[in-house]
């Protein structure tokens, strides 16, 4: 039997989306992104501003088709970048490829990179960790499946509840997000023109960001939600999700949590996800008191470039 030949590299073009969508089918889940299911969010997806998937994915393939990929997410404003990779093949040979090539890429934009891995892919945690990386960070998966039911409101009194009226309420939802996660780990600040990308993606609106407003009009808390088709199924997801630093201890994060679960709820969604830092025990008592529970773990490695 001849010798597996040694998969080639090649940069990601626009036409290969439907089989990078495939790919990341054959993958499975893997790394801290749940990518999204069907081609035209995957697209979406790609072009938020910062991916850049031209210059910043590598595809891997050989006489059988694709086997995997990596992609480099530079976040300039922080000195980082975010590594991903994911292949079809077992053994360390083809994810050494992809880690190579994806660090010397890193290496070209900023001084350190991160890089995720799931709690299954012990094949991958192997290698980065005879490769140099250094385990910094556990986040968690949560999901819920069973007794979707809206839950009583708990916002309390003197503050408002209600879903985002217009791109005008922009520049403040970019001052509370980036307030509310100055310090949370990996965090990359936003600006006004990324946030409007999000919101006027195929895969978001503003009809799905619940906001939470003092008595003097003042925005204090809020929560990113989304539905995706994934597997057949509904699926909704809990994502950025804060309180204003100088609003906590008033059972806002509680409140802005039930919100957004009740909001996904209304839509018919047959599973709600998010992730927390595991380190985040206030948020983590909150989303356990909803029901939810861990389903997975992801590990976050760091490395000097």
């Amino acid at each position: 039997m001849s010798a597996q030949a040694t998969p080639q590299l090649r940069k990601f073009e626009w036409s290969d989306l439907a089989a990078f969508r495939q790919l990341l089918d054959d993958v499975g889940r893997h790394g801290h992104r749940d990518w999204p299911g069907s081609i035209e969010d995957l697209r979406t997806e790609l072009e938020y501003p910062r991916v850049r998937p031209v210059q910043n994915i590598v595809l891997a393939r050989d006489d059988s088709g694709l086997i995997g990929y990596a992609i480099v997410e530079p976040e300039k404003n922080i000195g980082r970048s975010v590594i991903g990779i994911g292949s079809t093949r077992t053994g360390l040979a083809i994810r050494k490829q992809l880690l190579d090539w994806a660090t010397n890429r890193a290496s070209e934009v900023t001084p350190v990179a991160h890089l995720s891995t799931r709690d299954h892919e012990t094949e991958l945690e192997k290698l980065v960790s005879q490769m140099g990386w250094l385990k910094v960070r556990q986040y968690l998966k949560l999901d819920i499946t069973t007794n979707l039911e809206s839950i009583a409101s708990t916002v309390p009194d003197g503050f408002t509840l209600r879903t985002m009226l217009g791109l005008d309420e922009v520049p403040e939802l970019t001052i509370l997000q980036n307030s509310a996660f100055e310090d949370h780990f990996g965090y990359s600040p936003n600006t006004d023109d990324e946030i409007v990308a999000r919101l006027l993606s195929s895969n978001s609106s503003i009809d799905n960001i619940l906001m939470i407003h003092d008595s003097e009009g003042q925005l204090v808390a809020y929560c990113w939600t989304q539905v995706q088709v994934r597997e057949g199924i509904q699926v909704g997801r809990m994502g950025m999700t804060g309180v204003s630093p100088s609003s906590r201890g008033r059972g806002l994060g509680r409140a802005i949590a039930v919100a957004g679960f009740n909001h996904l709820v209304r839509q018919g969604v047959k599973k709600i996800e998010l992730d927390v830092d595991a380190t985040n025990k206030p948020a983590l008592k909150i989303y356990t008191s909803l029901g939810f529970t861990t389903s997975s773990q992801v590990n976050w490695w760091e490395r000097s470039l």
